[in-house]
């Protein structure tokens, strides 16, 4: 049985600027992504991902084309329908997590919910199933400076889909979290796309979330196209085990005339704490 198109995007274009100052953001994408599939969108700084992400999350007007949601022309609506409909179709997580500090766990996952159209015992039947599946209910009457990095992207996961939107769409999610609790959240949306038959799609530059995707695009100049495993140099983070490409890395450290390549700042400090034992237990792993 096909799979149904929940976003596509059909020669979508964002100019800034005019004249000798114009700068092509994003140039003619037409992309069409499935419910129950993880899409990632990876590419250098400055190539358009962010921009790309807000034009299909409706929070950002393309200068050309056209947004579909199930379907639907999020454009031809006036702004008014545009705004509830997004409210009901999208979930959106963010690497700044963009929590109310003001209000508490169970108080930042209900906000949304009034732009939805759950009833209220059913949002409260949400909250509850949403706080007992991400590991939050010991913490739901907490203010967000008390939670950690890990806790508040799950708050924030959370509060994206109290209304049951078929669409998540998340910056960087992993960019302000270590290894450990970066790989908890991809986990998180990974499962989303499969038990709730969500389309998810991912802005990052973190190379772990590729063990999770179902597909990866690569945006750059504006352009996008499918990545090809064969232009990367894949190699294993001595700590963790996570892919890392080698050749766009930034975390490396030489000892012993090899360099290793790490995902992140916390497993280089740990290998420099024990390069022995991490060097060993990785060439274990290979034999």
């Amino acid at each position: 049985m096909p799979q149904r198109v929940l976003l596509q995007t059909r020669e979508l274009s964002k100019t800034f600027g005019s004249g000798a100052s114009e700068v092509r953001a994003v140039e003619g994408v037409n992309l069409s992504i499935f419910e129950g599939e993880l899409v990632l969108i990876m590419g250098p700084s400055g190539s358009g991902k962010t921009t790309l992400l807000s034009m299909l999350g409706t929070l950002l007007r393309p200068s050309a084309g056209h947004i579909l949601i199930d379907g639907e022309d999020m454009y031809a609506l006036a702004d008014a329908a545009l705004a509830a409909l997004r409210a009901r179709k999208i979930g959106f997580v963010f690497q700044a997590f963009n929590l109310l500090e003001a209000l508490n766990v169970e108080e930042n996952i209900l906000f949304p919910a009034r732009l939805g159209i759950l009833g209220r015992s059913e949002v409260k039947k949400r909250m509850e199933g949403l706080l007992a599946q991400l590991g939050l209910d010991k913490r739901r009457k907490v203010l967000p400076k008390t939670l950690s990095g890990g806790e508040k992207q799950r708050v924030a996961i959370a509060r994206a889909l109290i209304n049951r939107p078929p669409i998540v769409l998340a910056d960087e999610p992993t960019g302000n979290l270590d290894s450990r609790k970066g790989q908890d959240v991809l986990m998180i949306l990974h499962d989303i796309a499969r038990d709730a038959g969500c389309a998810v799609v991912v802005v990052t530059h973190d190379p772990r979330a590729e063990d999770v995707a179902d597909r990866i695009l690569w945006l750059e100049d504006g352009a996008l196209h499918d990545r090809k495993q064969e232009d990367h140099a894949w190699v294993r983070d001595p700590v963790c085990g996570m892919r890392v490409d080698a050749w766009t890395a930034s975390i490396k450290y030489e000892n012993k005339g090899r360099t290793f390549v790490f995902c992140s700042e916390r497993c280089r400090m740990r290998f420099q704490a024990e390069p022995v034992a991490f060097a060993i237990h990785r060439e274990s792993e290979k034999g």
